[in-house]
């Protein structure tokens, strides 16, 4: 009988792994609807439509300048926040493995791409948020339909949405992450809604 050189290794004991809670690559629910219900399209709009009402398009580009920078700082400041108390397994692999690596060499661009995508699942009406590039040196994203975009287009018209004071909140979200991560980047905005039917931002590594 010819010996099995792998018996003894099969009948041994061995441990078995329980994972200590069940993993979800998915957003937890509740920090969406945190998100969501502070910092929803519907009360800034409506807090912007108030301010600028009979105000000349100048002064209307000021204002909406004020107002959306000021949310923009909020929303991520308290993304970053919630993504801390409500981590998903996807940004927790991802930080295993930065840590396991002992250096910052993953971190850019997988870190600030799930805190961008954290921001705007929650508060956009797509599923799916649409990296259009993400290497080593830059992370770029696109919004095809943006719903505070299409917001102000509805309470304020087609000049104050074309006006794009809109894009001051994506600008200093991306910066406040900027500065919250100590990213040495360069944050641009490649396209437009009310130019090119989309917006799209781009964090490239100096």
């Amino acid at each position: 009988m010819t010996n099995d050189p792998f018996k003894e290794l099969r009948e041994a004991p061995y441990d078995l792994f329980i994972a200590p809670k069940p993993y979800s690559f998915d957003l937890n629910e509740d920090m969406i609807k945190l998100i969501r219900e502070e910092f929803g399209a519907e009360g800034i709009v409506s807090k912007f439509a108030d301010a600028v009402k009979g105000k000349a398009p100048g002064e209307a580009e000021r204002i909406g300048k004020e107002i959306f920078e000021d949310y923009g700082e909020k929303w991520m400041k308290r993304t970053i926040q919630l993504g801390e108390e409500y981590p998903d397994r996807t940004i927790e692999v991802v930080k295993e493995t930065v840590d396991r690596n002992g250096h910052q060499l993953l971190f850019f661009p997988y870190v600030p791409q799930r805190l961008i995508e954290t921001a705007y699942l929650s508060t956009q009406q797509f599923l799916k948020m649409p990296i259009t590039l993400n290497n080593a040196n830059e992370l770029a994203y696109r919004l095809p339909q943006c719903q505070l975009f299409n917001t102000i287009k509805e309470k304020c018209g087609d000049k104050i949405a074309n006006l794009m004071t809109c894009q001051s909140a994506c600008l200093k979200a991306l910066e406040t992450l900027r500065k919250d991560l100590e990213l040495s980047v360069v944050i641009t905005m490649v396209a437009s809604t009310a130019k090119d039917g989309y917006c799209e931002f781009s964090m490239r590594k100096l």
